[in-house]
């Protein structure tokens, strides 16, 4: 079923460059001619229907076409974090019995001393064009829409990971409701293709529309890339750029211009886009950040599409597609038919009921409609009978002059079945633990003020920027 997302945009639009990587540039027709070559060459190599195959590649040409090819051939895709270590990637192999593993240069030798090892055979692939080059195209039927397509973790940034399954017809419901992509768009992609964000609001919202994906060949560290990334924002007129907040201050605070007057649309999410850096990337560039709300289990969930980005800064938006968004006691529960099933490892049960995904997040809505996300449910800190959201104390925390950055979390207290609040904090010069407690004494209601302060030189976090705050305890 998601073969024919390629094949539509390859029969309508045969001439449009799809892929734009480093010096490459292929269109829709190139595309998919590469795909059942690739799909052709898997199969001689022995991959079926069912198969789940694990895809470790940073973004590029590689990614999109091995995606697609083992789609078409109806193997369970399986897209990691080509970073991971081996005891990592051993987990998530067992996990989704993986049977076979595409992989760049830079992960060969790690997976096949893993393949050296596993309890039954595990095939290494790593030269995708050698099996384009040597393999003839292979028409690729459409998929059942029920079959499952990809296997992944949720993020897991607040406890252990869990599996689940999306199917084809899943992902095809969330590549349709990507509706503010239009053909000739040009879309940026500096986020990782193997997380949802990047594969939905990327990599599906190009392909089912025909539009333009520029993939950046290295976005990590961004940091260090930021100038590339303002290079292909002027250069490849850069219409659409899904990011996180991390990569709009860094870009608001380069040294470096660009002229991004082709930009329309820029998506912040993965975790609550500051003020400051709102405001700082739009008196830079002239572009509102407008914020997007999804997750593993479901993909893209609302955005915020309104007609004044700057009034409605706070709000993720309103539901996409056929996306159905409630407020539960403060937390959101949304229904999609792109929403998976449930988790493998049996804990469906709080989180997936009668049809709807509580998803631990605090929200509300307006009478438009609109959600704000307004804390993790999951987060909240017991304090003396009092429940805390680290949220608030982290924005107070942050608005001290001399901190950059900021972690807010709950740990064991003084008293048994008691937490403490731990402000883990990167400050930008000297500051006291005294010093940093009065400041939040005068804000803060006492319950609230941070018991301990921990300066560290970075906060550890995921590719998309969220907290991972089970590194902090």
């Amino acid at each position: 079923m998601l073969i024919d997302l390629l094949y539509a945009s390859a029969r309508s639009h045969p001439a449009t460059t799809a892929l734009v990587h480093r010096r490459a540039r292929i269109t829709y027709a190139e595309l998919a001619d590469r795909v059942e070559r690739l799909a052709h060459g898997l199969a001689g190599r022995g991959i079926r229907s069912g198969d789940a195959v694990a895809l470790l590649l940073a973004n590029g040409m590689d990614f999109v076409t091995g995606f697609f090819a083992l789609a078409g051939l109806g193997a369970v895709v399986v897209p990691l974090n080509p970073q991971f270590k081996r005891q990592e990637l051993e987990a998530c192999f067992r996990s989704c019995d993986v049977r076979a593993v595409i992989c760049g240069d830079e992960c060969r030798d790690l997976c096949e001393r893993v393949a050296d090892t596993w309890e039954y055979p595990l095939q290494v692939d790593i030269s995708l064009e050698r099996l384009i080059g040597s393999s003839d195209p292979l028409k690729l039927p459409n998929r059942d829409p029920g079959e499952d397509l990809m296997r992944q973790f949720s993020s897991g940034s607040t406890g252990r990971p869990k599996r689940l399954s999306r199917t084809h017809g899943q992902c095809c419901a969330e590549a349709h409701s990507y509706t503010w992509v239009q053909p000739g768009d040009r879309i940026l992609c500096a986020v990782p293709l193997f997380h949802t964000y990047g594969l939905g609001c990327c990599m599906l919202a190009a392909v089912r529309n025909a539009a333009t994906l520029v993939l950046m060949e290295d976005p990590h560290p961004f940091l260090l890339t930021r100038g590339r990334a303002l290079e292909l924002l002027e250069r490849e007129a850069i219409t659409v750029f899904p990011g996180v907040p991390f990569n709009f201050r860094l870009l608001a605070e380069a040294e470096v211009g660009a002229d991004l007057s082709a930009l329309r649309l820029c998506f912040s999410a993965g975790t609550a886009l500051p003020r400051p850096t709102f405001d700082a990337f739009l008196d830079r560039f002239g572009v509102a950040v407008r914020q997007l709300y999804g997750c593993t289990e479901a993909g893209t969930l609302t955005a915020n599409l309104d007609a004044d980005a700057v009034a409605t800064f706070e709000s993720v938006g309103r539901p996409v597609g056929e996306v159905r968004v409630e407020v539960v006691d403060h937390e959101v529960v949304v229904s999609s038919p792109a929403l998976t099933r449930g988790y493998a490892d049996g804990a469906s049960r709080e989180a997936f009921r009668g049809g709807w995904f509580y998803t631990g997040d605090l929200g509300r809505l307006d009478g438009e409609g609109r959600l704000t996300i307004t804390g993790r449910k999951k987060l909240l800190i017991e304090v003396a009978g009092h429940k805390v959201d680290p949220l608030e104390v982290e924005d107070v925390v942050i608005s001290h002059p001399r901190v950059r950055d900021v972690a807010v979390v709950g740990v064991e207290g003084r008293i048994a079945g008691e937490q403490a609040i731990k402000a883990v904090v990167v400050p930008s010069e000297e500051l006291s633990e005294r010093e940093l407690i009065h400041f939040c004494q005068e804000r803060l209601a006492g319950f609230k003020v941070p018991q301990i302060v921990e300066r560290r030189t970075e906060i550890p976090k995921s590719p998309l920027g969220k907290v991972l705050r089970k590194y902090l305890l």
